[in-house]
């Protein structure tokens, strides 16, 4: 996944293909979304729960290691430039975001959430959630960038 990437950015590999991939999945969540206005709740589940489940994947595989072997170091360092801001913000934001989702996920589809921690109105939750998501990819799309320019 290291070797020469396809955007024309200089980056690798894997950093194009996580690009177009979480800028997908942001689309498929704007899908579910179109479907949980339809009634169409059962579409809506699958595609917010495969967009979280591919995102942990993707964050697991490539941006954890990514951003253990590239920024961490820079940052221990006290490096603060705009690539580290903007690289610090994704983070905190997108895991943000994947705890929020398996938290809605939970709540929403399952029963494993205790009734007192529970929400009762699922829309606002799962909007708030929809544009942390949205400023999350926007916050990468930067990163991106920054570290390819």
């Amino acid at each position: 996944m290291f070797g020469e990437g396809f955007l024309g950015r200089g980056a690798t590999f894997g950093a194009d293909l996580n690009l177009l991939v979480q800028i997908g999945l942001g689309l498929l969540l704007l899908i579910g979304m179109v479907f949980a206005r339809r009634g169409s709740y059962r579409a809506h589940g699958a595609c917010q729960s495969s967009a979280l489940a591919l995102a942990i994947v993707m964050t697991l595989v490539w941006m954890w290691p990514s951003f253990h072997e590239i920024y961490v170091p820079d940052l221990a360092r006290g490096i603060a430039n705009r690539t580290t801001v903007a690289v610090v913000a994704h983070a905190t934001l997108g895991g943000a975001a994947l705890l929020l989702g398996v938290y809605v996920v939970l709540v929403a589809g399952t029963a494993v959430i205790p009734p007192r921690f529970r929400f009762q109105n699922y829309s606002a939750w799962m909007r708030t959630l929809l544009v942390l998501w949205w400023i999350t990819i926007g916050l990468g799309v930067l990163t991106y960038w920054f570290a390819n320019g």
